[in-house]
Formats: structure tokens, C-alpha cells, sequence
């Protein structure tokens, strides 16, 4: 294997646009199966206590490193699909399809699927269930977890998907995208790089100093410390993406960055700063280095979302009829189930939806 300097003429991080041969379709499925590995010991003890990566940094898990990639990614990618067009119905649509039909049938699954196959009483399950919540949170991108508290009784985490909460700072940031995008283009840079200063102050601020209501609070950042992480990685991908030919990229200095970031995920302070700056840069590196084992990747169908909203659900079913088994061998058979939702997911579902927004263009 052979890692080179990124394919850029001036070693430098190109767009995703012009440059085809990326790994974010690996690095998407890495993110997914890291999640994947962080839930499972967490839904058996109900804490972190062995967790890897919490054991080996004791600052942050593998579950959070991942959802800060996903959001790293997505405001590189997102930020560039603006630019290339600026329609606001166009960006929106496009965004609504991609998030909202295969998140739908996921809530629909578990609800009406999984919720049934992890209770004593069926009958009393379903008569439990608030069909007007259900619908209302499901539009608000919210977890299925207020049905009716029956699924997974006695378990810890007995929720139905306690995964998929971050989904709705995900779209939030997308609306924040639109907002920034019509501000014209000379202004979208110097703004993105406030909102991530600004972000990222506000992780460092304590959480119960941030716990102010105000009207609309729910529907526009629901919880303030979640948001502000969330936002604050999202906007360190706009960034990169802004100034992504300014930046060198090259192995060396990747490997530099690397050891200092590992360094620093040791220390005792919120790793949202050294996540969005240098583990930004060591993630765009990977993204666009030519890895040759990782270029059967290219060619796959992008099926992370799919494990992402499932991934959950499966866990909690494994541990429901499996209680006895390794956590771990039950991560390997979650992993490979996950992997056949997510395709499922994307043929049945995501792709069609994206391929109709494409032909209405």
C-alpha cells in the first residue's frame, strides 16, 4: 500500500467535484461501524465503562469521533453542493429527499417492526402508542423513544432507535447552509469562520449555562450544547471547503497532525477544538489520498446511512434475544445485518428519491 500526496497539482485539498477518486464512501461506512461499535457495550452496561476508545483517551468515544466525522464530511460536501447550485428550492429539495423517506421507513420499522418483537404484550404495545406524537416528532426528525416506553423494559437504553437524534442537527445545519448560501458568495467565507469560532466557544461553555429557554428554542436548536458541537464540526468542513486550495496536504505533514491530535484527545478538555481543526485536516487528507486498498470503495454503493438508522435498532433486538453472547461477536453479526439494511435502504429507497429530484432539475 502506498500513500501518496493528495492528487492535486498544488498538493493541496481539492473538491469533491473535480476530484473522483476519494474514500468518502469508505470513510462514511468507517464512521457508521464505529457507531456500531461504541453502542454495543454501552446497551448492555448502560455506560461507557467499556467502551474502547473511551477506555484508551478517557475523553471521548468512538461513537462521538464518528458523528463528528459525519458532520466534518457533510460541511465540506454540503457547503460545495450549494456552490455548484445556488437554488434555494433546488438545495432544499434535494436535501429533504436525501434525509426524509429512507428516515421515515426507519422510524416506521422500528416502531411497527422491531417495537413488537422486543415486548411481552403486543396487543398492549400498539393500544400504548401515541400515533399524533409519533407523527409529529417523526417530521421533526425526532427518535420514535415516547411511544409508549414498553419496547426493551428492563434493558438499559430501552429506546426503540437512540441513534438517530443527531439526524435533526444534521438538517439544521443544512437550512443554516441555504442561509449563509444567500448571502452572496464574498460574504459566505468570513461567515462560516464566525460561526465556527462561535461554536466552538460555546462547547467550552458549561452546559447548564447554556440551558436558556426562549420561544421556538426546540424547533431551532433544541439542546444548546448538542447544537453548538454539532454546528461547530459542520462549519470546520465549510471552512476547509472554502479554503481548500490554500491548504497543503501532503503524507508528511498529515502524519504530524495526527500524532499531535492523538497528543491531545488525552487531555481533559472538550476535544471539539482539536476535532474541528486537526482532525479536520488528518480526515480531508484521508479523504482525498490515493490508499490503493480502499479504492474498491469508489464503486460501492453508499450504504452508511442505512447502517447508521438501523444500526441501533439491530443492536437492541441482539442484546434483547442474545443477552448471554460477547458484545463483540454481537457487533460482527449487527454489523453484517446492518450492512444488508443499509443496502436495502439505498436501492429500495434513498437512490430513487435522489434520481427524482435529479430528473425534476
Amino acid at each position: 500500500m502506498a500513500l501518496s500526496t493528495l492528487a492535486a497539482p498544488t498538493n493541496s485539498i481539492p473538491t469533491a467535484a473535480s476530484h473522483k477518486n476519494n474514500n468518502f464512501n469508505f470513510l462514511r461506512l468507517f464512521f457508521a461501524s464505529l457507531v456500531l461499535i461504541s453502542h454495543a457495550p454501552q446497551l448492555r452496561d448502560g455506560d461507557y465503562r467499556r467502551e474502547p476508545i473511551m477506555q484508551f483517551f478517557g475523553t471521548t468515544s468512538a461513537g462521538e469521533l464518528a458523528v463528528y466525522g459525519f458532520f466534518l464530511l457533510s460541511g465540506y460536501l454540503i457547503v460545495g453542493s450549494w456552490q455548484r447550485k445556488t437554488d434555494l428550492l433546488y438545495f432544499l429539495n434535494k436535501r429533504v429527499r436525501r434525509i426524509y423517506p429512507a428516515f421515515i421507513v426507519a422510524i416506521i420499522i422500528s416502531v411497527f417492526i422491531v417495537g413488537p418483537l422486543a415486548v411481552p404484550d403486543v396487543a398492549a404495545y400498539f393500544q400504548k402508542i401515541n400515533y399524533r406524537w409519533l407523527i409529529s416528532g417523526t417530521m421533526k426528525l425526532r427518535p420514535p423513544e415516547q411511544t409508549n416506553g414498553l419496547a426493551f423494559a428492563g434493558q438499559p437504553s430501552p429506546f426503540l432507535n437512540g441513534a438517530v437524534w443527531t439526524i435533526a442537527y444534521e438538517f439544521r445545519c443544512y437550512v443554516i447552509t441555504a442561509l449563509v448560501g444567500l448571502l452572496g458568495l464574498k460574504r459566505q467565507k468570513p461567515v462560516w469562520v464566525s460561526l465556527l469560532v462561535i461554536s466552538l466557544a460555546f462547547t467550552l461553555v458549561p452546559a447548564d449555562l447554556l440551558d436558556i429557554p426562549f420561544p421556538g428554542r426546540e424547533l431551532l436548536i433544541d439542546n444548546p450544547n448538542a447544537f453548538f458541537r454539532h454546528l461547530s464540526m459542520f462549519s470546520a468542513g465549510a471552512c476547509f471547503y472554502f479554503f481548500r486550495g490554500a491548504l497543503p496536504a501532503t503524507g508528511r505533514k498529515a502524519a504530524l497532525v495526527g500524532i499531535v491530535l492523538f497528543a491531545l484527545l488525552f487531555l481533559p478538555v472538550p476535544p471539539t477544538v482539536a476535532l474541528s481543526t486537526l482532525g479536520a485536516y488528518f480526515l480531508f487528507w484521508v479523504a482525498f489520498a490515493r490508499i490503493s486498498f480502499l479504492d474498491s470503495f469508489q464503486n460501492m454503493s453508499d450504504i452508511s446511512y442505512g447502517v447508521y438508522l438501523y444500526g441501533w435498532p439491530i443492536q437492541k433486538l441482539l442484546e434483547w434475544y442474545f443477552p448471554t453472547v460477547s458484545v463483540w461477536v454481537l457487533v460482527v453479526v449487527a454489523f453484517g445485518l446492518c450492512c444488508v439494511m443499509g443496502a436495502a435502504s439505498w436501492h429500495l429507497i434513498e437512490k430513487h428519491f435522489i434520481a427524482g429530484q435529479r430528473r425534476q432539475a
